[in-house]
């Protein structure tokens, strides 16, 4: 499965991570952006996923964010971690905001000690955004701050990846 994978801010895409990714079947591409400073960057996500056929997104908290709104837009299942739904506004007053969701599926895996992203705020916006034509499953961490450790990732992706290979 075509996959595309969003980093989070001030981070990078972790060669573990997308060797886990890689082990579970996915053909990962994973973009390197310098959030605070690229201008844009909605855009080549975009352009990215439509030129490579992306079918599964995975973004971790500002990489979980525009992942979310990506998966909405063009309609494609994505797994989140920590998203940093309170972003809406404050880095990227150009991403549109998507009308009619086609999101199908989206899985979104919280920790519960994140210090960075508020698990409950982020469950907020995900019951305000329903999901009236996509199934979501939340899975709340309680050993899990923001940072997501590699056996986590691990078992996660292969929760999402199985269960879309079992839907579809």
């Amino acid at each position: 499965m075509r996959t595309l994978y969003l980093h989070g801010l001030d981070s990078y895409p972790i060669p573990e991570k997308k060797q886990i990714m890689k082990d579970a079947g996915l053909d990962v591409t994973a973009l390197h952006f310098n959030y605070r400073e690229e201008l844009g960057i909605f855009e080549t996500i975009k352009d990215t996923a439509l030129r490579k056929n992306i079918e599964f997104i995975i973004g971790s908290s500002l990489g979980g964010y525009l992942g979310n709104v990506l998966a909405e837009d063009l309609g494609l299942p994505c797994l989140l971690f920590n998203p940093a739904m309170h972003y809406t506004d404050v880095f990227y007053s150009k991403i549109p905001k998507i009308d009619k969701p086609k999101c199908p599926t989206r899985y979104v895996v919280l920790g519960l000690h994140d210090e960075t992203i508020n698990p409950n705020y982020t469950v907020k916006v995900l019951r305000e955004k329903g999901c009236k034509n996509s199934m979501q499953r939340v899975l709340t961490a309680h050993w899990l701050g923001h940072e997501i450790d590699l056996r986590t990732f691990k078992e996660m992706v292969n929760w999402a990846v199985s269960s879309l290979k079992n839907n579809s």
